[in-house]
C-alpha cells in the first residue's frame, strides 16, 4: 500500500490500460472533469503495443500533479489494478476501465454520501450501459439483500445487476482481498464475490459509471473463456478469506460456469 508519510487524498481513480489508445481520451477526460482537488488519477499501462504510451505521456505532461503514469510488462488487468491500489494514496479507490467513463460529478456525490455515513468498505451504485450499437440503458439495483450470504448468492447466480466499475472500495479492503492475478478475464467476479461475502457494503442509487459494451472484449474471447472459465470458481471457493457457508454454493456455481462457457 501507499507509504503513510505521503499526503492522503480522499479518492484514487485507477485505470488499467492495454492497447486502448483510441479510447483512453474518454475515460481520462471523465476523470479530469470531476470536481475537487482531493483525488488522483493513476493509469497502469499493462505493456501496451499501440500508441497508449504516447497518449498517457501527453496527459501526464499536461497534468503532472493529477495524473500518474506507470508502465508494467503485460500481466493482465488484475495485476494492473492491484498495482494501482498499491501505488495509490486515496482513502477510497475507484477502478475505471480504459474504455469506460466516470459518471459526471460522481466524486461530488460521493463526498456527500461519505460525509453522512461512518466509513464503510464498499459503496455500490448504478451504471449506464452503452451497447455497441449506441443504445443507452440505465441499470440499477434498488436494494441489497439483507445478509452477506444472500448478497454473495444473488451475485454469483446473477440475481444482482451490479457493474464492476460502479463501486468505490475503501483501501483497507486490500489488506485482505485483491484481484486474482492469474486471471486474464472475469477477474472482477471473484473480487466482487469476496467483497459481498466479507465486507460492509452499502448501496447508493446514483450513477457511477458509463460502461461501453464491445463485441471484441476479452470476456467474449472463446480461447480465454475456455482457459480461465473454471479458474473463476477456483479463485472464489478456494479463498481462505471467505466464511464456511460459501462452500454450499460451489457445485451449482461450477455447473453454471461450465454451461456458460
Amino acid at each position: 500500500m501507499a507509504s503513510s508519510d505521503k499526503k492522503r487524498l480522499m479518492f484514487s481513480v485507477i485505470i488499467p490500460a492495454y492497447n486502448y489508445a483510441d479510447e483512453l481520451d474518454r475515460s481520462i477526460k471523465s476523470a479530469l472533469s470531476q470536481s475537487g482537488d482531493d483525488f488522483e488519477i493513476l493509469i497502469i499501462d499493462d505493456g501496451s503495443t499501440d500508441e497508449t504510451a504516447q497518449v498517457l505521456y501527453s496527459y501526464h505532461r499536461k497534468f503532472p500533479k493529477k495524473i500518474k503514469y506507470f508502465l508494467q510488462k503485460n500481466q493482465g488487468p488484475a495485476v494492473a489494478r492491484n498495482k494501482g491500489a498499491e501505488l495509490s494514496i486515496g482513502d477510497y479507490l475507484f477502478f475505471l476501465d480504459a474504455d469506460d467513463e466516470m459518471a459526471p460529478n460522481l466524486l461530488g456525490e460521493l463526498r456527500k454520501k461519505i460525509s453522512t455515513k461512518k466509513p464503510v468498505d464498499v459503496i455500490i451504485g448504478d451504471h449506464i450501459a452503452i451497447s455497441h450499437g449506441g443504445k443507452s440503458t440505465y441499470s440499477t439495483t434498488k436494494v441489497l439483500p439483507e445478509t452477506r450470504e444472500k448478497c454473495f448468492k444473488a451475485y454469483i447466480f446473477k440475481k444482482l445487476n451490479l457493474s464492476h466499475c460502479a463501486k468505490v472500495v475503501n483501501r483497507r479492503v486490500f489488506e485482505k482481498i485483491s484481484y486474482p492475478a492469474e486471471l486474464r478475464i472475469s477477474e472482477d467476479i471473484p473480487f466482487m464475490a469476496k467483497l459481498l461475502a466479507t465486507c460492509e457494503c452499502i448501496l447508493v442509487n446514483i450513477p457511477m459509471a458509463v460502461v461501453h459494451k464491445h463485441r471484441d472484449s476479452l470476456r467474449h474471447n472463446t480461447v480465454y473463456a475456455k482457459e480461465f472459465g473454471e479458474s473463476v470458481a477456483d479463485h472464489i471457493f478456494s479463498s481462505n478469506v471467505l466464511p464456511d457457508w460459501v462452500s454450499k454454493y460451489e457445485k451449482s456455481f461450477r455447473a453454471r460456469r461450465c454451461l456458460s462457457i
